[in-house]
């Protein structure tokens, strides 16, 4: 009896000891980030203490307590000290090559008149013509909606000032720009030059003559004789740019790509400096083949190709917007189409057949209507799939194809600092009516619809908290409207930073990776000086950085370093 008793207690022992000895050893974090309030942005929208992170992934979230089992000797604790965390935002929409040419024109978003844009323009002249005489003078910036009689500069207004150089100035919106005569010359661009398809060069109504306004496409002409950047210039605003990225907790972006920009990206990344996600996209019109290459080429974590974007009209502040009544402060202009409704069908069915993405530029409720019907006839022809097709702006709906971008699966890809300053002059412009359907986060969320929140940098300010600011209020910085500027389409915090965070990642494909912190996810993270769940709306302009964290890397502090613990 014993003797049977003590062979089943030897077997128990030995199966407890087999048991522990299958048991999976508990992983090691490399870091921790504990006593912090960290919005997840997971499908319950959870709020967390701690985060442990193995790696460039989250391996585990839950309690301070919870994640102390995660601790070994060489793991790193960062005590938030109760501070609010996030995933790392995402601008789902930004212009590299554009804000890299811009660190090297003249600024003009600071002028309030057409006589401001003459002193700036003849004082870069004479700094350029010291070493450079005849040199172009390259600008950007001016909105004349925020002159006195909303007048465009033209051609004589800068001749006046400067004549034997060329000057090229874009507008804010960058569908628009002017040229003095010196640079219509060099482009070739007279009284005789037909307007481009998809572009209009606008002309003395007397004359005949070009009054150095071109629009869309038509900018092309100048364009084209605009000496670039060189390689090393356009390195250092790239670095210039990853610095400000930083600072602003942005870990991933996605925007259109030169082929310069390319080879920058490439090797900063073969030289470990390259610190966001970028998301490369292709234009509609190239050759499919050659972005078939680029797609295979750039597949990384990393740097991503693969969306072919395409543009339908203009914008809305230089009335380039394809409407389908009048402009309500300009009753003949309907804006402007850069293609027709049969070009544009060809160009998305044939990339989408390709099994591409594709983002659609579409400002005005025609331009958006053309996109959506170009999506459904794809969706017709090729046969359903996850294609995760964009309308990039989404500006100005009709209140009938608000419900149609999500039951046809369409992302609506959309910039909240725009309506920072249209809110001012946009009801003029389009009227009552149409306003109440403008920038509708709200009835598209409602819809089901996914929103991808961006900048539209440079064309609008780069921090992502002032989109979320306006996103959320529908107010200017200074407040006004008080009430917000129809506020029915305000959106709530949480709804604002998932559209910079988890919106923006599933707009490009990679949300099982990125856009919340979830376990086996990227720790892309920022943290910040103050809740952003908990302040007044108005002290989002007023929220700091203290943290940003790529890959399980701390990339940016604005705090002590003696702030982590061994």
């Amino acid at each position: 009896m014993m003797r049977r008793r003590f062979c089943f207690v030897l077997s128990f022992l030995m199966i407890g000891l087999f048991a522990q000895a299958c048991k999976k050893p508990v992983p090691v974090a490399t870091l921790i980030l504990r006593n912090g309030f960290i919005y997840t942005v997971d499908p319950e929208n959870r709020v967390v203490e701690s985060i442990a992170i193995k790696g460039d992934r989250i391996l585990a979230i839950g309690t301070d307590q919870e994640m102390a089992r995660f601790v070994g000797p060489k793991t790193a604790v960062l005590d938030l000290e109760g501070r609010f965390a996030c995933p790392g935002f995402n601008d789902a929409h930004i212009h590299l090559p554009r804000g890299v040419m811009d660190g090297h024109e003249l600024d003009l978003s600071g002028v309030h008149s057409i006589r401001d844009i003459q002193r700036a323009v003849m004082r870069r002249y004479e700094e350029i013509r010291k070493d450079n005489p005849g040199g172009w003078t390259v600008g950007r910036g001016w909105d004349q909606t925020l002159y006195p009689g909303n007048e465009r500069p033209t051609r004589s207004d800068i001749d006046r000032f400067v004549s034997e150089a060329p000057v090229f100035l874009r507008r804010v919106c960058g569908h628009v720009a002017v040229a003095n005569g010196k640079a219509l010359d060099i482009a070739g661009i007279d009284r005789h030059t037909p307007d481009p398809p998809g572009g209009r060069i606008v002309r003395d109504p007397r004359t005949g003559e070009p009054n150095g306004i071109l629009e869309e496409k038509a900018m092309d002409l100048v364009i084209q004789y605009l000496p670039p950047p060189s390689k090393a210039a356009a390195t250092a605003e790239i670095l210039n740019l990853l610095d400000r990225f930083r600072r602003l907790g942005i870990t991933s972006i996605q925007g259109p790509c030169d082929s310069l920009a390319c080879e920058i990206l490439a090797s900063l990344l073969e030289t470990d400096r390259l610190t966001c996600h970028v998301s490369m996209w292709m234009p509609l019109e190239a050759d499919l083949s050659t972005a078939k290459r680029t797609r295979s080429k750039y597949r990384g974590t990393m740097i991503r190709a693969g969306l072919l974007k395409g543009y339908i009209d203009g914008s809305l502040g230089s009335r380039t917007a394809a409407l389908f009544r009048s402009y309500a402060d300009a009753p003949e202009t309907f804006g402007l189409q850069r293609m027709t409704q049969n070009a544009l069908n060809l160009l998305v069915l044939k990339a989408d057949r390709e099994g591409f993405q594709v983002g659609l530029h579409a400002i005005g409720d025609r331009a958006n209507r053309m996109a959506l019907d170009a999506f459904e006839l794809a969706r017709e022809l090729n046969g359903r799939r996850d294609s995760r097709h964009r309308i990039e702006h989404a500006q100005v709906l009709d209140p009938e194809d608000i419900p149609r971008f999500a039951r046809l699966g369409v992302t609506a890809s959309m910039q909240p600092s725009h309506c920072l300053t249209d809110l001012l002059w946009a009801e003029h412009r389009l009227g009552t009516r149409r306003s109440r359907t403008a920038y509708a986060w709200n009835e598209l969320a409602e819809s089901g619809t996914v929103l991808a929140f961006g900048t539209d940098w440079p064309a609008a300010p780069l921090d992502p908290l002032i989109g979320i600011y306006t996103a959320v209020t529908r107010r200017d910085t200074s407040g006004y409207p008080a009430q917000g500027w129809f506020p029915e389409q305000r959106i709530g915090i949480g709804e604002a930073i998932r559209a910079y965070t988890l919106g923006s990642a599933y707009a490009e494909f990679t949300d099982p990776m990125k856009g919340s912190l979830e376990p086996g996810k990227l720790a892309d993270i920022v943290v910040f000086d103050r809740n952003l769940l908990r302040i007044p709306p108005q002290e989002l302009l007023r929220a700091g950085v203290a943290y940003t964290i790529l890959g399980g890397k701390i990339i940016y502090r604005a705090v002590p370093e003696d702030d982590v613990t061994d």
